[in-house]
């Protein structure tokens, strides 16, 4: 038995194979973890989130073991002992859960988002990462799973020599299942669903470390109900459609409160905008920026130039050392525009929003987008902003009740029909209302001494 005492789950308890999540701790690769926050700038606006991704591993191979508990019992009457996870299985599924967030870079989604972009070179990222001859990689892979990925499999990484000292293979079985390649393909909706222990973990974790009141629903009960049915003639895991459909609605929405509270806090948006700001004029004006930075931080320096990295680079990027970055970019010479950003976000003298937000903004922009535009850009000229684009933020803060992709979504099972016939979460008469929540937050962000004088002049043109 391992324990490991937790301020949200109280005290975690790994029992039997499953305590090697503890053991495998000490990897370099999971303990970089603990640089790299959770919710990245949130913190900014709610002060006490300050915890990292390491606790939110830990707390969700925790809540993968409840899972698997639960689901032995519920599958021993009916499902043939070749599909039915046995303590292997139940070990692989706790070490996936604490290390399916291993590939997030520093600051998370803003460094992802802002840096990387949606439409980077996989193949070339592939083969920096050791992955060139990996027939599963998709067009679609996120940069974050794809890292992921490649630290499980990398031979020389000490994550990858733990988990093969264990048991031969262990590291594929493990990216497998983060991957959703897993021989047990019914498993993969535990990290890839409406209901998984991903999001069942930090909606919880980040309620309490932000002190909101709004994430709270009952994760006993749900651990519970979990189960396993039959979809398309093959085994899916679901939840017992009499007794599970309330805390699942009671999960979900926990969730789209605090992307409404938390996530999408216009502060929250604001400083990772403007983070997403600093690395772009850094991006565009490197030749000259990056050198004044002074010596080290070549694994920055090479991402915000575009390359690729290798493994032993990328652990070297957290949190850390991307804030020392920006210290130092905020004293350079050679590019004041960044240097004023870079001290803006240091000392959180965030852009506010002007205040037409929503509809009113989306048609605005709509009617005339490059005039609009420049009408924003003109105001801020004339405050001194000669620089203009680095100036503005113009966010969609996107939000989807349910998972992406349908194919993805969690089940329902009834447990009292024999066939165990399972249906999606979203057409369940009690959330079918629900589906239709996929909506986006429009603001138009400026530093806060123009705001009124964007607003005048947004207003007099029709806004």
């Amino acid at each position: 038995m391992k324990r490991v005492q937790d301020p949200v789950h109280g005290l975690m308890e790994f029992r039997g194979m499953e305590g090697f999540a503890v053991e495998a701790l000490r990897a370099p690769e999971i303990q970089r973890l603990r640089r790299v926050r959770q919710l990245g700038l949130v913190y900014l606006v709610f002060p006490g989130a300050e915890h990292s991704r390491f606790v939110h591993g830990l707390g969700a191979s925790y809540l993968a073991a409840r899972f698997a508990r639960s689901l032995e019992t519920a599958t021993r009457e009916f499902l043939p002992e070749s599909l039915r996870a046995d303590e292997t299985v139940v070990r692989d599924l706790v070490l996936a859960a604490l290390c399916h967030d291993l590939g997030h870079g520093p600051l998370s989604h803003p460094w992802e988002q802002q840096l990387i972009g949606e439409g980077f070179d996989r193949r070339a990222w592939a083969a920096a990462l050791g992955l060139e001859d990996r027939a599963w990689i998709s067009d679609d892979i996120a940069w974050h799973e794809l890292v992921t990925q490649a630290l499980l499999l990398w031979p020389d990484g000490e994550l990858h020599k733990l988990l093969e000292a264990l048991d031969e293979g262990t590291s594929e079985r493990v990216a497998a299942l983060v991957g959703g390649r897993f021989y047990l393909p019914y498993l993969a909706r535990l990290f890839q669903s409406d209901v998984d222990v991903d999001r069942c973990d930090f909606v919880l974790r980040d309620a309490y470390q932000t002190g909101v009141a709004y994430g709270r629903y009952d994760v006993d009960w749900l651990v519970s109900t979990v189960t396993v049915g039959e979809a398309a003639g093959a085994p899916v895991i679901g939840f017992d459609s009499v007794k599970a459909p309330r805390v699942v609605e009671q999960l979900l929405i926990a969730r789209r409160a605090l992307y409404d509270t938390v996530y999408h806090h216009p502060g929250v948006r604001s400083a990772e905008g403007m983070v997403g700001l600093l690395l772009a004029r850094l991006k565009e004006n490197r030749e000259a920026v990056l050198p004044e930075v002074g010596e080290g931080f070549a694994e920055l320096k090479k991402a915000i130039g575009g390359e690729t990295l290798t493994l032993p680079e990328f652990l070297a990027l957290d949190d850390h050392n991307l804030w020392v970055f920006v210290q130092r970019v905020g004293s350079i010479r050679a590019d004041p525009v960044a240097a004023d950003l870079a001290r803006r976000i240091l000392d959180r003298d965030l852009f506010k929003p002007v205040p037409i937000v929503g509809d009113r903004l989306q048609q605005f922009m709509n009617a005339n987008p490059p005039e609009a535009i420049e009408l924003v850009d003109q105001v801020l000229r004339r405050s001194g902003y000669q620089d203009a684009p680095s100036y503005r933020l113009y966010d969609a803060a996107p939000f989807w009740f349910f998972h992406r992709d349908p194919e993805q979504g969690s089940m329902f099972v009834d447990a009292r029909d024999p066939r165990r016939a399972a249906t999606s979460l979203r057409e369940h008469p009690e959330l079918v209302h629900h589906r239709r929540e996929k909506r986006e937050m429009l603001r138009l962000y400026v530093p806060r001494d123009v705001v009124d004088t964007v607003t005048r002049a947004m207003s007099n043109a029709g806004a």
